[in-house]
């Protein structure tokens, strides 16, 4: 909690001194040596250099440290080229001042640590963590050296996380960890020690032996790293075998599934009645447009169905923008749904108009209650169209291949534990492709392909029909034809409806004699008005359609530290 506090205030303060300048600064730190060089009285004399490349404006570098418990960070100190910098420290965050705009920097630091080195009666440790996983820059290319009082050859050496099997010792007992890159958020504690005997004027920890136990720290950490590694060979192995079997078994039935699709498409295409006429409904209207278009109900689709009810004599239109039911018997399920919604719930005395639906809408006491009759009508198309048997019974099939991914799961979590990214993402595609092809296999049965096919090929053929061949048409298939294309949003088609009334009606002298309660054009006209209308309360009622690190420190014993600028 001290260290959020630390890096609000330090941010604040940035503010206050720096108005004119931004928070954001870029930057990378290109190179970082530090050199640890071990005292006989225990302490550790640290010299840093780094090397940052800054892009744009910048006010200076920062440097986290951290002390592990027992130990004190003393004389800071900061220069560039031997020529000292401000510095200010703020917690355990210290601030070097040094301005400039497009620079590469190189910065020394320098800093003491007193009691760094815990010296027991064999051996002396520096057990040091100088970064944890609280700092938020990367090192890109970091090499930390300790050197001991003196020249010895008893070391012990070695490094966790990061550091783990980084530490070189050379001939005279220096130890040096060549980190290499070290992204940010990363722990990466080193363990160097030396005999007793290099520290005779350090005070002594504890009394007691520390040797064992340093070096069955080193053997545990190397046997857990071995073990790692032949569990990562074993499970590579296993992934390479399994996830090619897996994707070629998917593969092989996403192929099998798309041949005998297309065998019965060709048979459909074979079978089809392809006149010039409008297909045959072998289910309503506005189910027809649901399964047509691909399961989608723009909000038009809402003004289609109540023009397909005005269409079949079942509403009939008073004026402009009112209707009244004329019967419900005959009525199917999805239009008893949508007659008392429209006429019950938002209009009144059988009675609906748009304005009732535009002052219906203004309410949001009213909005969970569309919402819910709009998800009724829609379950009472899925409905009709289950009913009719228009996808082949494929749920058992579908389950089994989606509970099959369930074998690749592990996969994804253990690949990237061990490094095996490139299998990871293997795992991951495999994975995506076997849930699609669950959730997207619905084979659609011969009279499914049937209507499916038949009115695909509709489209095509309307938006090239004549004018004498449509002015052939019964006025019944005229509508069917603008309603479907209308609840379908299929612009062409409207497009080409309107041309064709405009030429047919507009040359009659009178109007045109027709058994229902309006013609095409006169359902063209209050189409837009409808149909801008459901969107607007569509809209209305559906709104959806319209860190800094904390603690103190994770290294060894709360050590720890960071690197940054601003």
């Amino acid at each position: 909690m001290f260290r959020r506090f630390t890096s609000i205030f330090i941010i604040l303060l940035t503010f206050v001194t720096f108005p004119l300048q931004t928070f954001a600064v870029e930057y990378s730190i290109n190179r970082t040596q530090i050199d640890a060089y071990l005292q006989e009285n225990g302490s550790v004399n640290v010299e840093e250099t780094h090397t940052y490349e800054f892009e744009g404006k910048f006010n200076g570098i920062t440097r986290e440290l951290i002390p592990k418990k027992g130990t004190e960070i003393t004389d800071f100190k900061a220069n560039e080229n031997g020529k000292p910098l401000q510095v200010e420290k703020e917690g355990y965050i210290y601030i070097i001042h040094r301005k400039g705009k497009d620079e590469t920097i190189t910065i020394d630091l320098t800093y003491t640590i007193e009691n760094g080195v815990d010296v027991y009666s064999d051996v002396g440790e520096f057990y040091w963590p100088f970064f944890d996983e609280g700092n938020e820059s990367t090192y890109e290319d970091l090499t930390v050296t300790v050197q001991p009082p003196s020249k010895t050859d008893d070391v012990i050496a070695f490094g966790y996380d990061e550091a783990f099997d980084k530490a070189s010792i050379q001939p005279d007992g220096t130890v040096t960890f060549k980190f290499g890159k070290v992204p940010d958020g990363r722990n990466g504690d080193i363990r160097v020690a030396y005999d007793q005997t290099l520290f005779p004027s350090a005070n002594m920890t504890p009394d007691q032996p520390m040797k064992d136990e340093i070096l069955g720290a080193q053997r545990k950490i190397n046997e857990e790293a071995a073990a790692k590694a032949a569990r990562r060979n074993t499970i590579e192995t296993i992934g390479q075998f399994v996830i090619p079997i897996f994707a070629f078994i998917i593969l092989a039935l996403i192929f099998t599934t798309g041949v005998k699709s297309l065998i019965r498409k060709r048979a459909v295409e074979r079978e089809a009645n392809l006149s010039d006429r409008i297909p045959n409904q072998w289910i309503s209207l506005p189910a027809t447009i649901y399964f047509s278009n691909y399961k989608l109900l723009p909000p038009e689709a809402l003004s289609a169905a109540l023009l397909d009810l005005v269409r079949q004599d079942y509403v009939k239109q008073d004026s402009e923008n009112r209707f009244r039911i004329v019967t419900r018997e005959g009525t199917m399920k999805q239009e008893k749904v949508l007659m008392e919604w429209l006429f019950d719930e938002i209009g009144e005395n059988e009675k609906f108009g748009f304005e009732d639906l535009t002052r219906y809408a203004k309410k949001k006491s009213n909005h969970e209650t569309y919402q819910i009759y709009q998800t009724r009508w829609k379950q009472a198309l899925e409905e009709e169209v289950r009913e009719q048997k228009l996808y082949e019974g494929k749920v058992r099939y579908r389950l089994g291949v989606g509970l099959s991914s369930l074998l690749v799961l592990p996969f994804i979590i253990l690949f990237p534990i061990y490094g095996l990214f490139f299998w990871m993402l293997m795992s991951i595609i495999v994975l995506i492709v076997t849930i699609t092809y669950a959730f997207a296999y619905h084979p659609l049965t011969w009279k499914g392909a049937l209507i499916a096919f038949e009115w695909k090929a509709f489209k095509e053929k309307f938006r090239k029909l004549s004018d004498d061949d449509w002015q052939s048409w019964l006025e019944d298939d005229r509508m069917r034809a603008f309603i479907y294309g209308l609840g379908t949003r299929d612009k062409k088609i409207l497009k080409k409806n309107e041309e064709l009334a405009k030429v047919f009606y507009g040359s009659k002298t009178s109007s045109p004699e027709v058994v229902y309660s309006m013609d095409v054009s006169t359902m063209i006209i209050l189409a837009s008005v409808a149909s801008a209308s459901f969107s607007t309360a569509n809209e209305s009622t559906n709104p959806s359609s319209s860190s800094s690190s904390t603690g103190t420190g994770g290294g060894v014993g709360g050590g720890g530290g960071g690197s940054g600028a601003f």
